[in-house]
């Protein structure tokens, strides 16, 4: 059996769900499926977490992925706090203790509400490739809310998954960079990751090799199926597809908005670090928009990259931050080939907030508790038993007064309880007596109804609906197939030495087909 490793990524969207599950066996080859389902949004119902979570479910039992056990999510950089700080020192442990307290002094909220988490940078890399002399080191900070994780894993609980790590979108970004380099491609040091999704645009910058800045831009591929709609009075189905056919040119002024974002972005950060990105990658759905990878690069003042530099037909452009989470360095590692390895930067919310979950130790004031909840539980449990005792006496008093009932239903209100016994003798002989008026020789009446019964014509159909014993007399309703079926009937009885006299009183035509009813009066022969 071939060993397979695996990992699922999942990228959640307000429009869709991208999925792309990556194999590697040990052999080296590598398999690598992508899944992809949209999801209504036009209704406020649309957006309901009911909703959005039966979506969930259906997709993954679709596709198979519920069989994998290592599936990686990612939350939105718009949710967290994204920072790059700078430390004269290189030691781990240091940097381990320092962090906290600069992030609180960023952070309007209590470190107790936050998940952090942190990656020590490694050095720059430089022109050649070698990695820079540096007494310095980088930190890249996310400090996400915990009820923001909190939510995200309740969502995905509710689907019946667990998420194996959280990532960052925009870090599952950079995380495909490290692999193209991986396989060899020349991946440009100096590069701005923009991936243009449905509702909102996320931007990672990567210099020196390193992701230096995560951002999330709130305008996506929607905005301009909106305005195309408005500006051609047509439906949003419409506008989208006649989106796909246009080119970037004709679109210009509708993307003006994230331009200006992202030229005040990346301008920031060359002013503030002194540093200068090369090429600009357009990837997310918003990229089969025609020709928009090289506008942006080239309204950017950036080199658009290509084959050349690793991103060619088959690098991940729509798929990418699903790509980017199923190829996560902490589940998938490097293949044991005689190649340089990237770097292996990720992010995983989850783990830090499983490790940073507070553990109170033991103290007079937790035992004070523990001896106060003690006191109430056995508070309650004495209440609970009072409770029980009084209950199962008024049980028992309602069983009596209904047996009482069926006791006087039976026997009478006059007879008195303790002679069950002769109530019964007595209420057995009246109805022996009763019987004996059908079949005096035995006393039973079972005998006659039997052969009264073996009397009925062989192979005419008889239901018979009521059947009355009075005394000498048998009463009979029932119903046949035809008069002449009536007719032998009677004739059958009246042959029969068991009975003296019968007469037929009533005879009709039935509602449903071939269906006649009957009235007929036997009276036994008494010995």
């Amino acid at each position: 059996m071939a060993i397979v490793t695996e990992c699922v990524g999942l990228d959640i969207g307000q429009t869709g769900l991208k999925a792309v599950r990556y194999r590697r066996r040990l052999s080296g080859r590598e398999t690598i499926d992508y899944f992809q389902q949209p999801m209504p949004f036009a209704r406020p119902e649309d957006l309901e977490p009911a909703r959005r979570v039966q979506s969930l479910r259906g997709f993954l039992w679709q596709h198979g992925l519920y069989a994998t056990d290592r599936l990686v999510t990612a939350i939105p950089c718009q949710d967290l706090f994204v920072r790059t700080l700078s430390f004269p020192f290189k030691d781990s442990a240091k940097l381990a203790q320092v962090v906290p307290f600069e992030v609180e002094n960023l952070v309007p909220m209590p470190l107790e509400d936050l998940a952090i988490g942190s990656l020590v940078l490694p050095p720059g890399l430089t022109s050649e490739g070698a990695l820079r002399e540096s007494k310095s080191s980088e930190v890249l900070v996310t400090a996400a809310p915990r009820d923001k994780v909190a939510e995200h894993l309740r969502f995905m609980a509710q689907a019946d998954v667990e998420p194996s790590a959280i990532n960052v979108d925009a870090m599952a970004l950079f995380s495909v960079t490290q692999y193209l380099q991986g396989e060899g491609a020349h991946v440009p040091q100096d590069l701005a990751i923009i991936d243009v999704g449905a509702s909102k645009t996320t931007l990672c910058l990567v210099h020196e090799g390193r992701p230096v800045a995560l951002r999330t831009i709130l305008w996506g591929g929607n905005h301009l199926t909106h305005a195309l709609a408005v500006r051609h009075a047509c439906s949003f189905a419409d506008a989208e597809r006649r989106k796909r056919a246009m080119a970037v040119e004709q679109v210009e002024t509708w993307l003006e908005p994230l331009l200006k974002e992202l030229r005040v972005t990346i301008q920031a950060y060359e002013g503030t670090e002194h540093g200068r990105l090369t090429h600009c990658w357009v990837s997310g759905g918003g990229s089969k928009l025609r020709e928009i990878g090289g506008f942006v690069a080239r309204q950017l003042g950036l080199y658009a990259v290509g084959p050349r530099q690793g991103f060619g037909a088959n690098s991940p452009r729509a798929f990418s931050i699903a790509f980017g989470l199923a190829i996560h360095p902490k589940i998938i590692r490097p293949r044991w080939r005689f190649k340089p390895s990237p770097i292996g930067l990720a992010i995983d919310l989850k783990s830090v907030t499983d490790a940073a979950s507070p553990k109170a130790d033991t103290s007079r004031h937790d035992r004070r508790l523990a001896m106060g909840a003690a006191l109430v539980i056995g508070l309650l449990a004495a209440v609970d038993f009072s409770i029980h005792l009084m209950l199962q006496d008024q049980r028992v008093t309602q069983l009596k007064t209904t047996l009482q009932k069926h006791y006087e239903q039976a026997f009478g209100s006059s007879a008195a309880p303790g002679d069950e016994l002769d109530q019964a003798r007595y209420r057995m002989g009246l109805v022996d007596k009763a019987l004996s008026a059908v079949d005096s020789s035995q006393g039973k009446v079972l005998a006659t109804l039997s052969t009264f019964v073996k009397q009925l014509p062989f192979g005419t159909s008889v239901k018979v609906r009521e059947l009355t014993v009075d005394g000498g007399l048998v009463l009979i309703e029932g119903e046949t197939t035809s008069f002449d079926a009536v007719e032998k009937i009677k004739q059958t009885f009246t042959s029969s030495p068991l009975f003296r006299e019968v007469s037929v009183t009533e005879t009709r035509v039935g509602a449903a087909p071939n269906q006649v009813i009957f009235r007929m009066t036997v009276t036994v022969h008494q010995p």
